[in-house]
């Protein structure tokens, strides 16, 4: 009876370990964008946490908590938007572009570009420079040189 019971546990395990793997396999061709996006959330909550430390501001673990929220529901916009995209719309959306996963990439942008305006303002709160400015300013900068050079 208890070696049955040992074979049956180690069965269940390499089970669970199979079912992991083809899970980590099916993810593969999105695992990048997962990554990324996981960086720039924790880049934001380091820069968030480093402008609570300079305005003397409470840390509390309701804020620090919607970090593990906020990264699930990224990371699951990212996963079924991949799913939706390979079984559903993969071949509607490759008779307009030939980019493979657009729509996924799409959604990605739009995490990054949430993050980036929040690492911008919490940038802006600690410093009173505002980011998108100053890159303005190097674009307005740059093209009245191009216009010189050109002359």
């Amino acid at each position: 009876m208890k070696t049955e019971t040992l074979i049956l546990i180690a069965n269940l395990k390499s089970s669970i370990y199979a079912i992991f793997a083809i899970f980590i396999a099916f993810l593969t061709p999105i695992v990048p964008l997962i990554l990324i996006v996981g960086c720039a959330i924790f880049l934001d909550t380091f820069i968030a946490i480093y402008k609570a430390y300079k305005l003397n501001e409470t840390i509390t673990s309701k804020k620090l908590s919607s970090i593990v929220s906020k990264m699930v529901l990224y990371q699951c916009a990212i996963i079924g938007f991949f799913c939706i995209e390979k079984y559903i719309l993969g071949d509607f959306t490759l008779m307009f572009t030939n980019i493979p996963l657009i729509l996924t990439k799409l959604v990605t942008t739009t995490l990054l570009f949430i993050e980036g305006q929040s690492i911008v303002e919490n940038y802006s709160a600690i410093s009173g420079i505002n980011l998108f400015n100053k890159f303005k300013e190097m674009l307005d900068r740059t093209e009245k040189i191009k216009k010189k050079i050109v002359k």
